[in-house]
C-alpha cells in the first residue's frame, strides 16, 4: 500500500512540476523558479522510496538515497527566496528594499551551508524494512533547524498575503502542514509527512498561480 502512495506522490509532484513550468513559461529567469528545483527534488526523493524494495538492499539503494539527503539539503532553504520573490513581485514595498533582499538572501545561502555542513558531510545510512518499503534513513537524527527557519518564514508570508491580498492559500497550506506533523508523531503506518509536504507544495504553486495573475493585471 505505501509502495502505491510513493509511486502516486511522485507522480502527483510530476503533475505539479508541469503546472510550474507552464507558469514559469513567460518569465525563465525568476527566483519564484526555484520552487521547480524543490519539487524536482521531491520527485527523486519519493521516487527512489517507491522503488526501494524492487532494487534491494545494497550499495545502489545506498548511493540513490544519499542523493535524497543533499537535494533536501540544497533545494528546500531556496523556497525562502521563493517566499520574498513573490512579495516582490506583488508590489509589496519591504520587499523591494535592498535590506530585506540581502536578509533573505543571506538566510538561504546560510541554511545551505548548515545543512551541508550538519546533515550530508558525514552522513551514515542504515537499511530500515518497515510498512512494505526498503529504504536508507540516516542513523543520526536530523536538526530541525533548517525546517523551522523554512517554515517560520512561509507562515509569516503566508500571513502577510491572506491580510493584504486575502489570499489563504499559502497560511493554509503551511499551518496544516504544521499541525500535520504533530499528529505524524502517533500515526506512523502511512506516510502522513509526505502527503502534508505535497500539500504544502500545492498552495505553493496556488500562491505562484495567484502572483502572475496579480503581475498581469498590473501590466
Amino acid at each position: 500500500m505505501n509502495t502505491f502512495i510513493y509511486f502516486f506522490l511522485a507522480f502527483g509532484y510530476l503533475c505539479l512540476l508541469i503546472w510550474g513550468l507552464i507558469l514559469s513559461k513567460k518569465s525563465v529567469l525568476n527566483l519564484t523558479n526555484v520552487l521547480l528545483l524543490v519539487i524536482i527534488g521531491l520527485i527523486y526523493d519519493n521516487f527512489i522510496i517507491a522503488i526501494g524494495r524492487f532494487i534491494g538492499e545494497g550499495n545502489l539503494l545506498q548511493g540513490l538515497s544519499y542523493g535524497r539527503f543533499l537535494l533536501h539539503a540544497l533545494f528546500t532553504p531556496t523556497l525562502i527566496l521563493f517566499a520574498w520573490r513573490i512579495c516582490f513581485k506583488l508590489g509589496l514595498p519591504w520587499a523591494k528594499q535592498t535590506y530585506w533582499k540581502v536578509i533573505f538572501s543571506f538566510l538561504t545561502i546560510g541554511l545551505i551551508l548548515y545543512e551541508l555542513l550538519t546533515s550530508v558531510i558525514g552522513l551514515k545510512l542504515r537499511s530500515k524494512e518497515e510498512h512494505g518499503l526498503l529504504t536508507y534513513e540516516r542513523i543520526d537524527s536530523a536538526s530541525p533547524v533548517m525546517v523551522i527557519f523554512v517554515t517560520l518564514v512561509l507562515l509569516i508570508v503566508g500571513i502577510i498575503l491572506m491580510k493584504k491580498f486575502h489570499f489563504s492559500w499559502l497560511f493554509i497550506g503551511t499551518t496544516v502542514m504544521i499541525v500535520g506533523s504533530l499528529l505524524a508523531r502517533w500515526i506512523t503506518h502511512i506516510p502522513i509527512m509526505n502527503g502534508l509536504e505535497f500539500l504544502l507544495i500545492l498552495s505553493l504553486l496556488l500562491t505562484r498561480q495567484f502572483q502572475v495573475r496579480e503581475s498581469e493585471k498590473l501590466n
